[in-house]
């Protein structure tokens, strides 16, 4: 009986501990998101405000930041702020 309830209790901690990770995860990502909107809203908005590139794979938007297409300024945001942005924009209705 005891080991039975020590398998059971063990058991209980690790889904409880998977589930903190996807959870942390799932914040992670909204922060991420929000940082992308309030960066795009920003950056970005006074000439792609009417959602054209809302959809856009973030792959594209990213080689977009970095390239710099027509009179954008290349690398206008890097790394991490880039990525954020791309995921937005990726994401956005």
């Amino acid at each position: 009986m005891k080991k039975l309830m020590m398998v059971m209790g063990v058991s209980a901690m690790l889904l409880a501990a998977c589930g903190g990770e996807e959870a942390a995860e799932e914040t992670e990502a909204t922060v991420n998101l929000t940082e992308g909107e309030e960066l795009f809203e920003e950056n970005c908005l006074s000439c792609h405000g009417d959602g054209e590139l809302y959809g856009m794979p973030s792959d594209d938007v990213l080689t977009g930041i970095e390239e710099g297409p027509g009179p954008m300024e290349p690398n206008m945001l890097e790394g991490e702020d880039a990525e954020n942005v791309a995921t937005y924009v990726e994401d956005a209705d």
